[in-house]
Order: C-alpha cells, then sequence, then structure tokens
C-alpha cells in the first residue's frame, strides 16, 4: 500500500515543478500619433507615449526590470525588496524606489531625460568617454 501512495505523491511533486511558468518577454509598440496605457505584473502602471516600445517580463522573479525606447510615464508600485529598473538607449537606467516619472529617451536622440513627478530615482549613464556615473534626484516634501 505505501509504495503506491509514494509512487502517487512523487507524481504530483513532479507534475507542480513542469507547471512553473517559465517568464516571457512582452513588447509593446504605439503607432505614430496613438498612446497607450499598460498595467506590468506588479500593478505599476505606465503610459507610453507616441512611437514608443515598452519590453518587460510576463512575470518580475527576482527584479523589476524594462526596456523603453521613446517616452512614457510610469507610476511605481512601491516595493522595499524588488528595485525597479527602467533601461534605456545610450546604455543608462534609472532606478526607481516607488515613484512618479516621465522618461524621455528616443533612440534617434543624443540625450536621455527624466522628469520626476513623486518620489527618487538613480540615474546611472556611461559619459561620453564611456565611464559610468550616476545622479540621485528625489522630490521635496
Amino acid at each position: 500500500l505505501s509504495i503506491p501512495l509514494l509512487i502517487a505523491v512523487l507524481w504530483m511533486y513532479q507534475d507542480k515543478d513542469e507547471q512553473q511558468e517559465v517568464a516571457q518577454m512582452v513588447e509593446i509598440k504605439t503607432n505614430p500619433g496613438m498612446t497607450t496605457s499598460v498595467v506590468l505584473p506588479d500593478n505599476t502602471v505606465v503610459y507610453l507615449n507616441s512611437e514608443s516600445s515598452l519590453r518587460y517580463p510576463s512575470r518580475f522573479v527576482a527584479k523589476r526590470e524594462v526596456e523603453l525606447i521613446g517616452e512614457a510615464y510610469f507610476d511605481v508600485t512601491k516595493d522595499k525588496e524588488g528595485v525597479f529598473v527602467v533601461s534605456t538607449a545610450h546604455q543608462s537606467q534609472i532606478e526607481v524606489y516607488g515613484t512618479s516619472f516621465n522618461v524621455e529617451a528616443y533612440a534617434a536622440d543624443g540625450r536621455i531625460s527624466t522628469t520626476l513627478v513623486e518620489g527618487s530615482v538613480g540615474f546611472f549613464f556611461k559619459d561620453k568617454r564611456g565611464e559610468a556615473k550616476n545622479d540621485k534626484v528625489e522630490t521635496l516634501s
């Protein structure tokens, strides 16, 4: 009696491992003159501007990281354990600490700008010589 029970339990655990979902990348693009909004798996809301694209995983595992080309407004859900990172063109990243902000990072432009509405962000980039730089910006209360 114990052998069939042991086989059934092992089969159930093996079946659960196979059913775990693998995170797939999702890409949202907007056409010229159009805008859209997206709710990410962590409930962060992103408003994507015209001619922009956003890539993100179907579920966040450890790090909440997205890739942006173009312009978007982010209203990030606070998560003390998981930092939210926006990777942009020109090898720059914006680390977010539960905040609202706008990013303009079109690939054709030679500049990236972020406008902080509330909270704080860290801006990591490489200068013209390829040296890593960073700045932290926060709103005053």
